[in-house]
């Protein structure tokens, strides 16, 4: 009797490593203009479909079975009751079935993977996780589950645990890339910024194009006042990834830094409009104005990107602003207008005064 007639597959959404960058705009006239990036770990979701590849040896054996090891019919009948549920879009029935397979086979490694993937199915990520701790416990060392178990565990913001786990996917498999990657990322959140700088340069070692690493050193290196060292990294990812606007406006933040504002517009003028009417967009081109002494066309650019977005209050108040920097009262008070009607409280002080 074959252990299975097919693979058991489930689809689950787990959120994974990308390069976003969320930077907070203070505004023009306030404490300074320093935008403030930092690397979101989890992001972004993808879709992941896991499939179970039986164990080859002794898991199609029957008899004998070991002590707490599923013999293989017994383990094959219920990953295809399992399967058969989850089919049927009934997952509370597929984990009623694992849970108690469990129970009588708490040793059965990949019986456990698969539990822990229906829960994650389930958005039950902390039972997913403890699974995937009681798997890793089961067998040889696995890299790709020790992978898994700190993914999880980040989700569920145990960092600590989640270093703990990468790092030893690391130990285990040293030549995969993005195992230093994801404990850099970790890393970053628990402020440990030289361990994460080491890891990634670790990963890019192994992998030297991927432009995450590079953009991340060059956030990282702003972060510590470094514009020439930024430029350097952020230029690798750049030639990895020209389109990407979040490597763009790093650069351009660097070179802001290195007090070159031209240079900086001119990496962001040519943004499409709705990248370049972004917040983060902006605030840079407002400060590179600023800079130049052109409040005239920082205030052209926050009226445009304010009638293109007529329902943004923060937009629409920091054009008032630098209308009152030219002198131009009429038009302050209409974009200070436009603001308070959308709820921003400090357009309602801006009227106060222009009247």
């Amino acid at each position: 009797m074959p252990i299975m007639s097919r693979p058991f597959v489930i689809s689950w959404t787990m959120p994974v490593v990308a390069p976003s960058f969320l930077l907070s705009a203070a505004r023009p006239g306030r404490a300074g203009f320093a935008v403030v990036a930092t690397l979101s770990v989890f992001a972004s979701a993808a879709v992941t479909t896991w499939v179970f590849v039986p164990r080859a040896g002794g898991m199609h054996q029957v008899e004998p079975p070991q002590p707490g090891v599923a013999a293989g019919e017994t383990l094959n009948a219920v990953l295809n009751s399992a399967q058969m549920y989850v089919n049927q879009k009934e997952p509370a029935k597929a984990e009623a079935i694992m849970r108690e397979a469990i129970a009588k086979f708490p040793e059965e490694r990949e019986l456990r993977v698969q539990y822990a993937q229906v829960l994650l199915a389930m958005k039950k990520n902390a039972e997913a996780y403890e699974q995937y701790v009681a798997a890793l416990k089961c067998g040889a060392k696995d890299a790709a589950m020790e992978f898994m178990a700190g993914t999880i565990a980040s989700t569920l913001g145990r960092l600590d645990a989640s270093v703990s786990h990468y790092s030893s996917a690391q130990t285990i498999d040293p030549g995969v890339a993005k195992y230093p990657l994801y404990l850099a990322q970790v890393q970053i959140k628990l402020n440990k910024i030289d361990d994460a700088k080491a890891n990634l340069l670790r990963s890019g070692r192994i992998d030297p194009d991927q432009a995450i690493v590079w953009g991340t050193l060059a956030d990282l290196a702003m972060r510590e006042n470094k514009a020439g060292v930024a430029l350097q990294h952020i230029a690798k990812a750049r030639r990895i990834e020209p389109a990407v606007t979040d490597w763009r406006l790093i650069e351009a933040r660097a070179m802001k830094r290195s007090n070159k504002p031209e240079e900086a517009i001119k990496l962001l003028v040519g943004l499409d409009q709705a990248e370049r009417y972004s917040p983060a967009v902006l605030q840079i081109l407002g400060e590179c104005y600023g800079m130049l002494s052109h409040p005239a066309d920082a205030a052209a650019l926050y009226a445009s990107a304010s009638e293109a977005n007529p329902t943004d209050a923060a937009t629409a108040l920091s054009a008032a602003e630098w209308f009152v920097r030219l002198n131009q009262p009429e038009q302050a008070k209409k974009f200070a207008q436009r603001a308070s009607v959308l709820g921003e409280p400090n357009a309602r002080k801006m009227l106060d005064q222009l009247k």
